[in-house]
């Protein structure tokens, strides 16, 4: 018995680390343009600064006012790290699923602030 379940073991390290390549292989490179029929070639990044300065703007004019916008730029700055935190772990890449997700927190975020769904403010992407 005892034989049976390092064999096991050893079957499921081996399988664990061939894909390990594979994960490696298909991830998004930091600097890889996401590419999706939703958001053109804007890569997340890009998205990121765009919403960044429309809500600086939106500072400087009024049209958000100091509560709203610390409360968005708190949101913001804590999707970065944890996109950040996610692409060290996966070696300086995100995986397409990974990249989607962060791509629909962003959407999210977007969608909260009041001046995001106007016209004046159509997101580019």
């Amino acid at each position: 018995m005892k034989t049976l379940t390092l064999c096991l073991a050893g079957c499921g390290a081996a399988i664990l680390l061939g894909l390990a390549p594979w994960s490696a292989a298909n991830a998004q490179s930091d600097t890889a343009p996401a590419v999706s029929a939703v958001h053109g070639d804007w890569t997340l990044g890009q998205r990121e600064d765009w919403l960044s300065t429309q809500m600086d703007k939106s500072l400087a004019n009024g049209s958000l006012d100091r509560a709203e916008f610390n409360r968005a730029r708190l949101e913001m700055d804590h999707l970065r790290q944890e996109e950040s935190r996610t692409r060290h772990d996966g070696g300086g890449q995100l995986t397409p699923n990974q990249n989607s997700e962060f791509e629909a927190r962003l959407d999210t975020m977007a969608a909260k602030i009041h001046w995001a769904n106007m016209t004046t403010y159509t997101r580019p992407w």
